[in-house]
């Protein structure tokens, strides 16, 4: 072994001195090489022949622009409110010129690669080739790793140098390391067989109606007092999910049935030429819960579209799916129920989705994003000395909608009882994400009129973004019951990828009614809620539970308990339907 890793040590060597030979006639740019690579052991040089795919993330003309615009057009009563663009007029105002978009197509296309999807508004290209055309272009080395636990994964050995072409064009490259390959968040608490009895087994409640005594879609709607006629509008609403592999849609057939709800038609996108299929029991289960959590709460849209990337890794699957869905500009609500903490995608990763979360919001798209499944620890945090949180991306990017967890319990005929913060950690089943990010500003929002942070109370910042700004029912313990037959059969799940969907069937409602009346499409509505909890007794403050803030109140307290949804990390709640459609 010890000869394997130096004879693979001079090749990284060789691969330092060619970069350096070249040095005159490259640019650096920034990429994703993971933090891992240097707590972890060659095992070989990558296949010269495997066809990956590479993001070029593009500058921005005017990103300080696009941050202003995507706020103003989601802000009531500002001149620019509802002025929502197409991908085209985001690119032309500020993103890349046609001129540097095209030079970009041009070089990739002479060297050999294969041109993906391309962005409507010019700020990212993705690109497929071999390892060895990428070798050769950005004159670094592709290896095979494995990290101390045992995780395989291939990145390039050292930060590439791009060619003089990317000069003042291209920000960075993503996609150079499979290390962070899958990032579901979706927490099982038992599976329940093909065929359970509705009231089988005890659930951390007064229990639910679904299999199991696991909480169906009516215990929610009725919990939540989401409205139960929703003829009028109907059949306006598209919701999309983000997938990293496929689902079958037999699956969510059961899941429908057994539930009473009407066929809401599944439409499947390919991402970078991702042919659909199962490729990982864990991410179809991921799938088929948040298909049937916004049907679940809006069985009359229009459809569910699932963008689907089984092939690439985290980074590259998101960033072009995301794109994919700003390019088809058809989802008026967009759920995400995947992310890693920030630490974990690294600066280059983050960044690089600001400007697409940024064009969604000025194109009036609302996105959703589960806040993490594991406390204010995030998945590479603990309580340590000091102890050490993080906040998930991309739940803590500033134009989404973060959705945290919690703990539902309710009475006879599924009456609302009282939530607290999901936090069964100490069990062995997860705590809703939340904390403060280390790369993103406070938005103004999350400000109150004396510039102080709005979650101060709860050891927030006021000088980073905090997370999460809304929840729903999320524990595993008191959680909704699904269909997967490779999983083996009805399952108790919970996690922030419950919330996330949830809350997206939820605005669905909300969209479809304020466009009937005639008030236009919803969009980002950050500005909005923070609006309503700095103004509306309808929103107040909670006491009850944790995520794990321990220098506030020792081990295990970070938010607080509820009363429907919440808002402003987990300390204001929203009443119900109507504070919504009264702003």
């Amino acid at each position: 072994m010890d000869s394997l890793r130096q004879g693979l040590a001079a090749l990284g060597v060789g691969a330092l001195c060619c970069a350096a030979a070249y040095a005159s006639d490259t640019v650096n740019v920034e990429s994703d090489l993971s933090p891992m690579l240097s707590k972890s052991v060659v095992t070989s040089h990558a296949d010269q022949n495997k066809l990956i795919n590479v993001v070029l993330v593009l500058k921005m003309k005017d990103a300080e622009g696009a941050t202003n615009y995507a706020q103003h057009v989601s802000t009531r009563l500002h001149p620019l409110y509802g002025h929502y663009l197409t991908p085209e007029q985001f690119g032309d105002k500020f993103g890349p010129s046609k001129a540097d978009y095209t030079a970009l197509v041009a070089w990739a296309k002479g060297n050999g690669l294969k041109i993906n999807e391309e962005s409507r508004s010019r700020t990212t290209l993705s690109v497929r080739g071999t390892m060895g055309q990428l070798e050769r272009l950005f004159k670094t080395q592709f290896n095979n790793y494995r990290t101390p636990d045992g995780r395989e994964f291939f990145s390039a050995s050292i930060a590439l140098s791009a060619p003089q072409e990317f000069s003042g064009r291209v920000e960075s490259v993503i996609g150079l390391s499979s290390y962070n390959r899958f990032a579901p968040l979706a927490q099982v608490y038992r599976k329940l067989s093909e065929a359970p009895s509705a009231n089988g087994v005890s659930t951390d409640t007064a229990g639910g109606t679904g299999p199991g005594g696991a909480y169906s879609p009516a215990d929610l709607r009725a919990a939540y007092n989401i409205p139960t006629n929703l003829s009028i509008p109907s059949k306006t609403e598209t919701v999309a999910v983000f997938e990293q592999g496929g689902f079958f849609q037999s699956d969510v057939d059961v899941f429908l049935k057994q539930n009473h709800l009407p066929s809401v038609p599944v439409t499947v996108r390919g991402v970078n030429g991702f042919g659909g299929g199962v490729n990982d029991p864990g991410v179809e289960l991921e799938a088929v819960l948040d298909i049937d959590a916004a049907i679940g709460f809006n069985w009359a849209l229009k459809q569910v579209q699932v963008y689907e990337d089984g092939d690439d890794p985290f980074s590259v699957a998101l960033i072009d799916a995301l794109a994919a869905m700003a390019n088809d500009q058809t989802a008026q609500i967009i759920s995400i129920s995947y992310g890693l903490d920030e630490v974990q995608q690294g600066a280059a990763q983050v960044k690089a989705e600001g400007p697409l979360f940024q064009q969604l919001a000025a194109q009036g798209q609302t996105v959703f994003v589960s806040s993490g499944d594991q406390g204010a620890y995030g998945r590479t945090g603990g309580f340590t000395s000091p102890v050490t949180y993080n906040a998930p991306d991309p739940g803590s990017q500033p134009f989404i909608t973060s959705v945290g967890g919690t703990s539902l319990y309710t009475g006879p005929n599924e009456a609302y009882g009282s939530e607290e913060v999901w936090n069964n950690l100490g069990a062995g089943f997860g705590a809703t994400g939340g904390g403060v990010s280390s790369i993103w500003k406070i938005p103004s929002w999350q400000l109150n009129s004396g510039g102080v942070s709005v979650a101060k109370a709860n050891g927030g910042s006021s000088k980073m973004r905090n997370v999460p700004d809304v929840a729903a029912v999320a524990s595993p313990l008191t959680g909704f019951a699904v269909y997967s037959a490779i999983n083996g059969g009805w399952i108790q799940i919970g996690g922030t990828s419950l919330s996330s969907p949830l809350w997206a069937g939820y605005a669905s409602i909300l969209d479809s009614t304020q466009r009937a009346l005639g008030l236009g499409q919803m969009g980002f509505f950050n500005p909005t809620l923070y609006s309503l909890a700095q103004s509306t007794n309808g929103l107040y403050d909670t006491a009850d539970g944790s995520n794990g803030n321990a220098n506030l109140f020792g081990p295990w307290i970070y938010c607080q308990d509820s009363h429907r949804f919440v808002v402003h990390d987990c300390d204001l709640w929203v009443s119900g339907k109507e504070d919504f459609l009264d702003s």
